[in-house]
């Protein structure tokens, strides 16, 4: 999986490039193998949706009125696929 992302100002922009033939640990690999890239798919998607913002981050009870919303836009193809995510005030809470 390659993973990249882009701050320009209040929006944030995050790339992702998957494909059949990633290599992953013995015991995560067997369950990714048999769920994600089991069906064989062609196409463009988009799939809107609300996540919460950094203002009032701290203040759980908060997040219900601090709602952005985050765009995906993506495309299956038969042995990779690719989406970008923009959002604008999002929090990103990064991975190791």
């Amino acid at each position: 999986m390659s993973v990249g992302h882009i701050n320009i100002g209040k929006h944030q922009f995050t790339f992702v490039f998957r494909h059949r033939f990633e290599r992953h640990e013995i015991s995560a690999h067997e369950f990714r193998s048999n769920m994600e890239w089991r069906s064989w798919d062609l196409g463009l998607w988009y799939k809107p949706t609300k996540i919460v913002g950094r203002a009032n981050f701290q203040t759980p009870s908060e997040w219900k009125n601090n709602l952005v919303r985050s765009h995906m836009l993506g495309i299956n193809l038969l042995i990779c696929k690719a989406w970008v995510e923009h959002n604008k005030g999002g929090l990103n809470i990064p991975e190791k």
